[in-house]
């Protein structure tokens, strides 16, 4: 009978792992977007261990987002871990911690969602998320400075481009849009000279110095570049027919530049000068 009782109880016992084994105390912990979506993380924490069978988990938005996950991790040892979601364009950010696993761009929907975990489950709503490249928001609406961490415990931030409009008193025409000079992307902007008195114009002048002001106001606008302080690049190109002049370029990889802001303005000239409204280019990814 002994004989026959302790094989049982061996199996019983090399079983009882696998029967521990869970996923359903998995938190969100961090979220994370730009502006267009593409660069975006989510961060989950366990505070127990042997929380690793996440196969099949899913983790939903209100917006219609679904992910499900591929496979487990790799050790049972899930304790005080974390695991990091994101998209690819996140990935492939210099210094940023490889994702656990991949989410489509767009799976949050920043300007307001509800995340869930659903084996948990653990739900997060918020507003608008910060798109500033730099805060992240926590489960509890905090904002605090983007730092996700993957299960290795590998972990980092990231420092995104932005374009932010500035338009002073408002005097000057808002035709200048640009999109953020990300290192190592294609940075366009443009400046429409529809309806510019005088027209049509001969030229456009496009300029960055190293800051932003708030006049002096001229005979033809008001001045948002700080001249006093280095220019970084000055853009002249003649007016395009169409009404619209478009500039590009190549952003270097130079990390000196990384989290500074270069303040930009347009210039319009023709029978008369124009100055248009200001776009700082806040420097990074």
């Amino acid at each position: 009978m002994i004989a026959r009782v302790l094989p049982i109880a061996a199996g019983l016992l090399a079983l009882t792992p696998l029967a521990a084994a869970d996923n359903h105390k998995w938190e969100i912990r961090e979220i994370f977007s730009s502006a267009d979506e593409t660069v975006q993380f989510v961060e989950l924490f366990d505070a127990d261990k042997d929380e690793h069978n996440l196969a099949g988990m899913t983790l939903t938005t209100a917006s219609g987002s679904l992910f499900v996950f591929p496979s487990n991790l790799p050790s049972s040892a899930t304790e005080n871990r974390r695991v990091l979601l994101a998209t690819a364009a996140f990935a492939a950010i210099p210094g940023a911690p490889a994702p656990d696993y991949l989410i489509p761009a767009g799976f949050l929907d920043r300007t307001g969602d509800t995340l869930t975990y659903t084996s948990t489950p653990d739900a997060v709503t918020f507003g608008a998320l910060p798109v500033d490249g730099v805060t992240a928001i926590t489960d509890t609406g905090a904002l605090v400075p983007n730092s996700p961490t993957n299960f290795a415990n590998a972990s980092g931030s990231v420092l995104l481009a932005t374009a932010t409009v500035r338009t002073g008193n408002g005097t000057n025409p808002q035709v200048y849009t640009s999109v953020p000079a990300a290192f190592g992307k294609l940075w366009s902007a443009a400046i429409s000279t529809v309806g510019h008195p005088g027209n049509p114009p001969a030229f456009v002048i496009l300029g960055a110095h190293r800051a932003g002001a708030s006049g002096p106001i001229l005979p033809y606008g008001q001045l948002l570049v700080d001249v006093l302080t280095p220019q970084v690049f000055e853009l002249v190109k003649p007016a395009d027919p169409d009404g619209t002049t478009e500039f590009s370029a190549m952003v270097p990889v130079n990390l000196v530049l990384l989290g500074r802001t270069l303040a930009t303005q347009g210039v319009i000239v023709g029978n008369r000068i124009r100055l248009t409204n200001a776009v700082d280019l806040k420097m990074g990814w």
